[in-house]
């Protein structure tokens, strides 16, 4: 007899069960199915089912364990009692429902079955600032015949150390869509983008043309292939000018290389492989690692690394197809500090735990327009893959004190004060930094005598914390105190190579005083906030209450380490 998993929301699992007699059901509430219903909470008459059910129940009855995750948190031994009755039990069924794939049991033989689009990518609704935070590799896209995840890997390593994109063939038309749909639902539009091409005039890209992500949707395209083979390859040839030689998009996206995936959807590939348009694809196929242009065919050709030829897609693909991309476009508020750093509150064991090199110094400022944090990260940018070591912020005096602050609690959120010091100047004596001295990280530094210590405690072998400089009202200061502009030259100078870094700020930027240089800058525009590295421009808004989190972490900071 066959063992179920159904996967999705409650209301859509439970229902597709047919009510019977025989029916045993471990669940919270009441249920419509079962027969007899038992709270996981009731420990000994769930074990007393269990238990009957282990020695055989009675011909033909069925065991429901109803939301898995919820009943396998009451009860610890439940996984190994239903691996019990489904390897040893006759003539008994079991059903198990979940919210998600990766809630279901593991060891199980279960035939799996997702009712429901969100709950096979682990989702029980759609939020751009909570889902679209997948990374480029690899996106599930249903069930194959023996209840298995079908999951599309999107990248593979083409020389044993670079990661680069995987062409893929995907021949069932409802596979396709689910893994177009999938790949809109967890990856932002600065991840990845997408343009639509359809040989003829079908209805393959219905409701998925409306999200964010799409360029462009050609239909038709068979009957004049010259001008889109033409665009495709002066795409290609910007992409590779911007990229350039060195690297791999996947693996190192220095300051210049933001660029998202750009993923060409080809339906009706076989009419056209012999034209020009077919002919463009290809060439834009072999620098896939370097331009970040890949193909998604619904045909097999020799370029394509991957090809899916069916498997079970959610009930409701076509549903949330017409639902998702549209809700994509609608706005989202912005978070609260918290929120933005994934933190209930602030706990000391948990915000201050050591982290791996690659995150250390680096922070939340902001969101973007699809609520995804934009970082900023203070290490030096070629010897620590960071976006620094110097920085500035850029505003009129009423309004950089938002940015700054908004800077500085999130690096001192996440690094305690033996791993970082901050050193605050406010030059004018405006306030900017109000609030930021009852943080343990503010402590007194002469800048030089600094400098001289850090050097004599790497000589002997000990990393000194980091040390934060931060200078409001620059340009005033230089020109009331001449020398403090040879401190900060040799801190621009030598501070990265001995953890020190500047984060300088006025009304206008610091690039017109000599050998001052800064690599990331925070600037308030017109239209609004923007953080610059390099060639790259973020547009993000600040956390919604910086005013009321300035007075009361730098005060639970003081006490936690007091």
């Amino acid at each position: 007899m066959t063992h179920l998993a159904l996967v999705g929301p409650p209301h859509l699992t439970e229902p597709r069960i047919p009510a019977a007699q025989g029916f045993y059901r471990i669940g919270h509430g009441e249920s419509p199915v079962a027969a007899v219903s038992f709270d996981p909470s009731d420990q000994r008459r769930c074990q007393n089912l269990l238990t009957w059910f282990e020695r055989g129940a009675e011909p033909g009855a069925t065991l429901l364990v109803d939301d898995w995750k919820l009943c396998a948190d009451s009860d610890p031994g439940l996984a190994d009692a239903v691996r019990w009755i489904t390897a040893t039990a006759r003539g008994v069924r079991v059903v198990v429902t979940a919210r998600s794939l990766g809630d279901l049991p593991a060891r199980v033989p279960l035939h799996v079955e997702v009712v429901d689009f969100l709950a096979l990518h682990g989702l029980s609704r759609f939020s751009k600032a909570l889902v679209w935070r997948g990374r480029w590799w690899k996106v599930p896209i249903g069930i194959d015949g023996s209840g298995q995840p079908v999951v599309v890997e999107l990248t593979h390593f083409a020389d044993g150390k670079w990661r680069t994109g995987s062409h893929l063939a995907v021949t069932a038309p409802d596979a396709f869509r689910s893994l177009v749909l999938g790949l809109m639902t967890t990856h932002s539009p600065k991840v990845f983008q997408a343009i639509f091409i359809d040989a003829h005039d079908t209805n393959i890209f219905t409701g998925l043309d409306q999200a964010p992500h799409v360029q462009a949707h050609h239909r038709n395209a068979k009957a004049d292939p010259v001008p889109l083979a033409e665009a495709l390859l002066a795409e290609s040839e910007r992409r590779l000018e911007l990229v350039g030689n060195t690297w791999t998009i996947f693996d190192h996206r220095s300051l210049g290389q933001v660029l998202p995936q750009l993923l060409i959807c080809v339906n009706g590939f076989t009419d056209l492989a012999a034209t020009e348009l077919g002919n463009a694809l290809t060439t834009i196929a072999r620098d896939v690692g370097r331009s970040g242009m890949q193909l998604l065919l619904d045909a097999p050709h020799e370029l394509t690394n991957l090809q899916i030829d069916d498997c079970t897609t959610p009930a409701n693909l076509d549903q949330h197809a017409d639902e998702l991309p549209r809700l994509m476009h609608q706005p989202e508020p912005p978070p609260d500090f918290f929120t933005l750093h994934d933190m209930p509150k602030f706990d000391p064991a948990h915000a201050w735990r050591p982290r791996p090199a690659k995150l250390r110094y680096r922070t939340a400022v902001g969101v973007d327009e699809h609520g995804q944090p934009v970082e900023i990260d203070v290490k030096a940018g070629l010897a620590e893959d960071g976006m620094g070591p110097h920085g500035e912020v850029v505003a009129p005096p009423e309004r950089r004190a938002d940015a700054l602050k908004a800077l500085i609690l999130g690096l001192m959120l996440r690094h305690s004060p033996d791993e970082l010091q901050v050193v605050l100047v406010d030059f004018h004596g405006t306030g900017v930094f109000a609030g930021l001295e009852h943080a343990p990280h503010v402590q007194p530094h002469d800048l030089m005598d600094d400098l001289e210590r850090r050097i004599s405690m790497l000589v002997d072998g000990n990393a000194p914390p980091r040390l934060l400089v931060c200078v409001d009202g620059v340009h005033g200061l230089i020109e009331a105190k001449p020398g403090f502009l040879t401190t900060l030259q040799t801190l621009t100078e030598v501070g990265r190579t001995y953890g020190q870094h500047l984060l300088l700020s006025d009304t206008t930027s610091v690039r017109d005083l000599p050998r001052l240089h800064t690599t990331y800058r925070l600037e308030l525009t017109e239209q609004g906030w923007e953080r610059r590295i390099g060639r790259s421009v973020e547009s993000f808004v600040l956390p919604t209450d910086l005013a009321s989190v300035v007075r009361s972490l730098p005060v639970a900071m003081y006490a936690a380490t007091s």
